[in-house]
């Protein structure tokens, strides 16, 4: 996975100022950075804590990616714990395919602030897809 992966392209990715930071083929981690807009601050200035489900939903997609090789998901659940508040600066999540599969995989991530402070965990189960308009395995032609 490259700065020139389709991942980094997709609206959601744009929009939290998403950048790809690493990859692990082998423990099937991704790691990515994210700049909040302005807009996801909440009264205390701090990054709203529903919206951090964001750029750890998009770090498990590219977990997902990663672990089956190229293939998108739908998140099905997530489960979200805020430890500590999040300021308006780059965060980091490192996001891993648990057990990725040919319908399911299950994946989780850790946020982390600019100061490496661990902030929020999440655990997710997805639906694993083909990109949208190709045909899925013994489609009839």
């Amino acid at each position: 996975m490259t700065e020139k992966n389709p991942i980094l392209q997709w609206p959601s990715a744009k929009l939290m100022g998403a950048e790809f930071v690493a990859m692990d083929e082998e423990s099937l981690t991704v790691e990515m950075a994210f700049t909040p807009p302005e807009g996801f601050a909440n009264m205390r200035g701090h990054v709203q804590g529903g919206l951090l489900a964001g750029p750890m939903d998009e770090a498990m997609g590219a977990a997902v990616y990663l672990g089956t090789k190229g293939k998108l998901q739908l998140t099905l659940d997530i489960n979200l714990s805020l430890l500590r508040p999040v300021a308006m600066d780059r965060i980091t999540v490192k996001a891993r395919a648990v057990k990725p599969g040919r319908r399911v995989t299950f994946v989780e991530s850790e946020l982390f602030d600019v100061n490496g402070k661990l902030c929020a965990r999440a655990t997710a189960t997805t639906m694993t897809t083909d990109w949208p308009g190709a045909k899925s395995e013994g489609a009839d032609a």
